[in-house]
């Protein structure tokens, strides 16, 4: 696959609908297991609305307990433009995915794809994955001027960057032959803008539903895998402060031009600044989950640890977390700096960087 430059891209500014026209409408879809992140990011949603709009939240599950149901309502309390509501997983989902391996994703990542009949009464919806953090209003997201394109989202950098160093990835060269002709279009599926009205014309969801059936095998990512070949080339770029999941390479060869004139251009900006709108913990290295001595963990903790502990309704939980983590971060500093004298070579090089990462980790958990 030869390397070339990314596209132009449209303006990097959100304009669309005037405010106050309809309400604010964002899907999310989760297990159980993601309930407890999942109020993080509705209670930096609601904290960032306009009190000037009304919000209408959804949460696509599949049978979750009262308890958290009620701790994601407590999670948007006090906010009376934002209701929250539930509607649990659709038979035909479950129809859909019967006896099909969806791998290490739940079976709600499908949600998504269905949300034109999901709510037949909206014609537009934000849909947000639940390990995200807004840091601006969602309504700037919603009124997106989306160019008539059916959606609007943000291409991928982890994709990009394999593109620019001249190695991409194995799931591209898989979706290819599928209909994925120019790989440096292919976006993330954890935020998108979603036009229901031009969808349902198009009859998006039975071209996403029929092509899963006949490509599952050879989609390593199944939902974004799928809106990545039915929408090659009819997305509307967003700007990439809507979903900010990483630090970008500025320094690798080629990079720097592929990215001049795209949406891309001055990301490193956005990271010096903390610029971001959304904050979007791709990977698997969650902030919440145990502590590692990685530089893409601290970063991840260093975003959310402070919103999460402004979730009121969290705050008894993610004290005693946040005391666990801080115990098991001091016990892991003061190993190494006792046995950093009597390391030598690479292995002190390597002990110091574990130290000046601990020492960073502490100071966020900390501060939170």
């Amino acid at each position: 696959m030869s390397t070339s430059t990314l596209p132009s891209s449209m303006p990097d500014t959100v304009s669309g609908p005037p405010a106050g026209q309809a309400p604010v409408a964002v899907m999310f879809a989760v297990t159980s297991a993601w309930t407890m992140c999942l109020a993080v990011t509705l209670h930096s949603l609601a904290s960032h609305s306009s009190p000037h709009r009304s919000y209408e939240l959804w949460v696509v599950h599949d049978g979750l307990e009262k308890e958290h149901m009620q701790g994601l309502q407590n999670a948007v309390s006090g906010y009376p433009n934002v209701a929250l509501q539930f509607m649990t997983i659709p038979g035909k989902l479950e129809q859909m995915l019967h006896d099909r391996d969806v791998r290490r994703f739940s079976a709600l990542a499908y949600a998504r794809l269905l949300a034109p009949s999901l709510f037949p009464r909206h014609a537009r919806m934000v849909y947000l994955d639940a390990d995200t953090v807004l840091y601006a209003d969602a309504a700037e997201l919603y009124d997106a001027d989306l160019h008539g394109a059916p959606l609007g989202a943000i291409r991928d950098t982890a994709v990009l960057s394999s593109l620019v160093a001249g190695y991409p990835r194995r799931q591209l060269r898989k979706l290819q032959p599928l209909g994925l002709h120019d790989p440096f279009h292919y976006f993330n599926s954890g935020v998108l803008v979603l036009d229901l009205g031009r969808m349902r014309e198009e009859d998006a969801e039975s071209r996403l539903i029929r092509f899963i059936e006949e490509h599952n095998e050879a989609l390593e990512h199944p939902d974004q895998d799928a809106l990545n070949i039915v929408f090659h080339r009819q997305i509307s770029p967003l700007p990439i402060e809507w979903n900010y999941h990483f630090q970008f390479e500025l320094e690798k060869d080629g990079l720097e031009e592929a990215i001049a004139g795209t949406e891309f251009a001055g990301v490193s900006g956005i990271h010096a600044l903390r610029a971001w709108k959304l904050f979007h913990m791709i990977g698997a290295k969650k902030p919440w989950l145990f502590p590692e001595k990685s530089e893409e963990y601290i970063m991840s903790a260093a975003v959310w640890w402070k919103p999460a502990m402004e979730t009121a309704a969290l705050q008894p939980h993610l004290s005693q977390l946040l005391a666990e983590f801080t115990q098991w971060t001091r016990r892991q500093l003061r190993h190494n700096q006792w046995h950093l004298p009597f390391s030598f070579g690479k292995s002190f090089r390597k002990r110091r960087v574990r130290i000046n990462l601990l020492k960073r980790l502490l100071r966020i958990f900390e501060e939170a």
